[in-house]
């Protein structure tokens, strides 16, 4: 089912490059391979084939509840509470911050639904072009009342993002990126995420070492006024983004050589560079997705792209030895925690706001419950392709998207 899905998402992808504008024709395909390529969890074409990665590899590596540190009994429970009908396969989710709202990007980014906590509909909002973006692509300002999201196709390419209002509908204003005076790839966010106030919203671009004239690629708003309080170049690029530690510091996970940069999110300050995979002669990996503990002690990392290099023999041995998910102490850059039952790519990770446990879903139909400190994981069975993940911000209720919807669980 999930093929499926992903081959709708190329198709309708294809489809919007072919009608781009001339003076967005190259960075639109390039950001358009990019993101297909992540979906299917391989590298672009190259000196050996994509990683080797499916559901008989995934029996031979390792046990699903095989962690570095033992295998515990998860502590928590989880129960699907209701399912939420989305326009073709939902892409993107996020909740309210008093938790009173959830959204959900679906049809390729086409689509943005807005649901009261109970499940029922507030609003839909049909969007021009600029999808699909995966993962962390959406969120909630001003409360729940304000729903930020990719831009349609008919904005600058100086734009980041728009802010659309909830009750309306309409585009209460579209947001300039990082290099307002250059091409889209180095203003559209790829990845935003607020702090938990929603005081600041964080954003990374396309923008990475093969684009010409990077300045920066991250950038940090004050939501309330939409100045830029903060600007930051992290190279080679960045393939994840997360805003923790009471919104304190953001975490940036690279699209390659498998790093983790944390920093305080205000300043741009760096706090820690940390290795979460070590660099290897016969392949090179990107960090699909990056979360951070509510302490801001602990942050979590799961692979996405695999680039492979040297003899078959070589690379295989090497793509068979890597762990799905990792977690490091940020103090000292220590690995805590591994786990290697999860279908790569990872595609994305929330901490529970409670510091519990970290969930993250995988490339298959799983959701995972990750509790690092016990060394116990708990998997559970969506119905469908699992895309992206929100958790509440009481940390009881998590939504998961799929090609079928979203499905929201209770946690306790």
């Amino acid at each position: 089912m999930e093929e499926t899905t992903l081959q709708h998402l190329q198709s309708s992808r294809s489809s919007r490059v072919a009608k781009a504008k001339g003076r967005r024709r190259a960075t639109t395909l390039f950001a358009g391979l990019g993101l297909l390529c992540g979906l299917l969890g391989t590298a672009l074409p190259g000196p050996a084939p994509a990683l080797p990665w499916g559901p008989k590899a995934d029996t031979a590596r390792a046990n699903p509840s095989a962690v570095s540190r033992g295998a515990g009994t998860p502590s928590t429970n989880v129960r699907k509470v209701f399912d939420l009908t989305t326009p073709g396969a939902a892409v993107a989710v996020a909740w309210a911050s008093d938790g009173s709202a959830i959204a959900a990007a679906s049809d390729y980014g086409g689509v943005l639904t807005v649901w009261d906590s109970n499940g029922h509909r507030i609003q839909q909002i049909t969007v021009t072009g600029g999808g699909p973006a995966l993962g962390g692509s959406i969120a909630f300002v001003a409360g729940s009342s304000q729903l930020v999201f990719p831009p349609p196709d008919a904005v600058p390419n100086s734009a980041a993002f728009s802010v659309w209002d909830v009750a309306s509908g309409a585009i209460v204003r579209t947001v300039s990126g990082p290099q307002p005076n250059d091409d889209y790839p180095l203003n559209r966010a790829l990845h935003f995420m607020t702090s938990p106030d929603q005081a600041f919203l964080a954003a990374a671009t396309f923008g990475n070492r093969g684009s010409g004239n990077l300045e920066r690629n991250v950038i940090v708003y004050d939501t309330r006024s939409w100045r830029v309080a903060q600007t930051m170049k992290v190279l080679p690029g960045v393939s994840s983004l997360c805003v923790f530690g009471g919104g304190r510091l953001i975490g940036l996970g690279t699209i390659a050589g498998g790093r983790i940069s944390v920093r305080d999110l205000v300043s741009g300050i760096p706090v820690k560079e940390i290795q979460a995979y070590e660099e290897s002669p016969y392949g090179d990996l990107e960090l699909r997705t990056v979360a951070g503990s509510p302490a801001g002690d602990l942050v979590m990392t799961g692979v996405g792209l695999v680039f492979l290099k040297g003899t078959r023999k070589e690379y295989e041995a090497w793509a068979a030895s890597i762990e799905s998910a990792r977690v490091f102490r940020i103090q000292d850059g220590a690995r805590i925690a591994s786990f290697s039952g999860a279908r790569t790519p990872v595609r994305q990770a929330k901490w529970d706001p409670k510091g519990r446990y970290v969930a993250f879903v995988d490339s298959g139909d799983g959701l995972f419950l990750w509790e690092p400190s016990i060394g116990s994981v708990k998997k559970v069975h969506v119905p469908g392709a699992s895309l992206s993940l929100d958790i509440a911000p009481d940390g009881d209720r998590i939504a998961v998207t799929t090609n079928k919807g979203v499905s929201v669980y209770s946690v306790n």
